[in-house]
């Protein structure tokens, strides 16, 4: 019977991260509806996780009332729009922005997934569906910008979205937010085919595609960052516990300088490009000049509850400023000091246990995760519905690595 529910569980979780990756989107405007029916197949995955019998027990109490809090803060800020709502948001155009906070209670049944007997097909699978999404994307941007040809209207946001990169202005098309996931599978794979012999070419080409796609396609400053940061900290991680650690040291060294080498004229344009002098650097002063204004808004409103639910473009001074831009702060101006705890708890949790496990066999995912958001979450809010898919996932990966860890330690 377990073995039915496991099959369920995996199944809607492939839907919802199919439908929220982007691929109706070659087709239409799907993002509202997608996330709409990924929100209704959670809360159903919930419960049918909750009926379960036999089920694995969560190893920490901290999620559980992370779960209760958030849930607490959402509807806190629903019955609190009669009050304060700067932004005249009607009460669909809040379940349609912020529904997505819902998607957390899918942590529950990949931790029941996650601590199935085999989870290597799921691995694959879900990797599978984030190459799929960024090999779509790769060839719309290319059609677009080498041929003038737009399939797929509905994944370019914007055509005035573009950015200079070695000499050449493209169009840019954002990752999803299973790049990440992908990134480290791929990555995962690389080392143990170098460990032990195997397969080991398409992990790294693997690898080497999502590093260039955050250059060229998506030229998200951060993201590529990111990478670079997972990929060197975890490859330190894997020469340390090597059985010979002079050689393995030596040779990260050595990969890092050629690194720096080969990618040398990329970091000096990356570097650059977050002056607000820059051509690049527009984006940074943008926020930059934003800030003020959000800062009086939350000290004139509550600075413990925050200015509530807002659109995410406001109006400042005849200048449009989008509160997504200001990463997880913006989770400070929205739900104020005792939103912003509540939502860190999480990143708290993956960076202690990113510290304890980094000289340890296990940790692989939660280590290279943390360092992504934790780089990432300053222009990106993991909290907000474009990215939030990948909350359930991480925090999965952090109970899964404590029972793991309790079990072996009994």
């Amino acid at each position: 019977m377990k073995i039915k529910y496991i099959t369920l569980y995996e199944f809607i979780i492939y839907i919802i991260m199919f439908l929220n990756l982007g691929f109706l989107n070659l087709f239409g405007s799907f993002e509202y509806t997608s996330m709409l029916i990924s929100t209704v197949l959670a809360i159903s995955v919930f419960f049918l996780y909750v009926f379960q019998p036999l089920k694995n027990k969560i190893p920490s109490s901290w999620f559980q009332i992370y779960i209760i809090l958030v849930i607490i803060i959402f509807f806190f800020h629903i019955f609190r729009l009669k009050k304060i709502n700067i932004s005249s948001m009607s009460l669909l155009s809040v379940i349609n922005n912020y529904e997505g906070i819902f998607l957390l209670l899918l942590t529950f049944p990949i931790y029941e997934v996650l601590q199935s007997n085999d989870t290597k097909v799921f691995f694959r699978n879900l990797a599978i569906l984030g190459y799929l999404a960024l090999f779509i994307r790769f060839i719309v941007w290319g059609m677009y910008n080498f041929t003038g040809g737009n399939p797929a209207p509905y994944l370019l946001h914007g055509l005035d979205w573009r950015r200079s990169i070695l000499g050449h202005d493209f169009i840019r098309i954002a990752g999803t937010f299973l790049d990440i996931y992908t990134f480290l599978y791929s990555l995962k794979n690389f080392f143990y085919g170098v460990r032990h012999h195997g397969h080991k070419v398409m992990p790294f080409l693997g690898t080497l595609f999502l590093f260039l796609y955050s250059i060229f396609v998506s030229q998200y400053r951060m993201v590529s960052l990111a990478f670079f940061m997972v990929f060197f900290l975890l490859l330190f991680k894997e020469t340390y516990k090597s059985n010979n650690r002079v050689i393995s040291v030596l040779l990260f060294v050595v990969l890092v300088g050629i690194g720096l080498i080969i990618t040398r004229n990329l970091i000096t344009d990356f570097i650059s490009s977050f002056s607000t002098t820059a051509i690049n650097g527009s984006s940074t002063s943008t926020r930059l000049k934003g800030l003020p204004f959000l800062e009086a808004e939350w000290k004139n409103i509550n600075i413990w509850t925050g200015i509530g639910f807002t659109n995410d473009n406001m109006e400042y001074m005849n200048m449009t400023y989008w509160l997504s831009d200001y990463g997880f702060l913006a989770n400070l101006f929205q739900f104020g000091i005792i939103g912003m705890v509540v939502y860190l708890i999480p990143f708290i949790n993956g960076c202690c246990q990113s510290i304890f496990f980094f000289f340890k066999e296990k940790g692989f995912y939660v280590i290279g995760f943390t360092i992504y958001l934790l780089v990432t979450s300053t222009t990106f809010n993991p909290m907000r519905n474009q990215y939030i898919t990948i909350l359930p996932l991480y925090i999965a990966f952090m109970l899964n690595l404590s029972e793991s860890y309790r079990e072996k330690n009994e």
